[in-house]
């Protein structure tokens, strides 16, 4: 037997009813109506299930990093990542980068000129920046904030950082150079 009509037509996330055609049909309604709930039901059980499995691994993970990995035998081992424990880095982040660059000059950087350096310096880890000028922006900012950089204005109004010392001072108080006005910012 072939069908001209599909007897139900399913519209939307699924949320919503479906809808029988032809009303022939018409016995199916409650029957599709408590299967979608029934699905419906499932669905959220299932959310609840993944979000108890997420707190439970991240459980068993904490428990290794704060105990040692050796207390997590069978299976659960599976769940612990290669490197239990603090993660080790290979190379310095993007904000050690940028202190260590302004405490290496003794002149106010611009944001292109801390690009460039870094570009230099460690290109790999401005390439895992999609902007990587505005992650700059927000670094600097938290180091000004953190009172380890100051930010000033070069004599074309550019924005410039350098870092300060322990006591929120810049480090080197120098007379003004050709290219930079050391007038803080307001």
């Amino acid at each position: 037997m072939i069908l001209m009509n599909h007897p139900t037509e399913r519209q939307g996330s699924g949320s919503e009813p479906l809808s029988v055609q032809p009303s022939k049909h018409e016995e199916l309604e409650p029957v599709i109506g408590q299967l979608q709930s029934r699905l419906q039901v499932l669905k959220l059980e299932r959310a609840a299930i993944v979000k108890r499995i997420g707190i439970i691994k991240k459980t068993i993970v904490g428990l290794a990093d704060l105990c040692g990995s050796e207390v997590i035998k069978g299976e659960l081992q599976g769940l612990l990542p290669l490197h239990s424990g603090p993660r080790a880095r290979t190379r310095p982040g993007l904000t050690a980068l940028c202190r260590q660059l302004l405490r290496e000059t003794s002149e106010p950087l611009t944001l292109g000129e801390i690009m460039r350096r870094l570009q230099i310096k460690s290109p790999v880890q401005l390439a895992g920046h999609r902007h990587p000028e505005n992650s700059l922006r927000v670094i600097l900012g938290r180091l000004v904030a953190y009172g380890e950089a100051q930010t000033l204005r070069t004599k074309d109004g550019a924005c410039a950082w350098n870092a300060t010392a322990a006591d929120g001072k810049p480090e080197e108080e120098s007379a003004p150079t050709a290219d930079h006005e050391h007038t803080s910012q307001p």
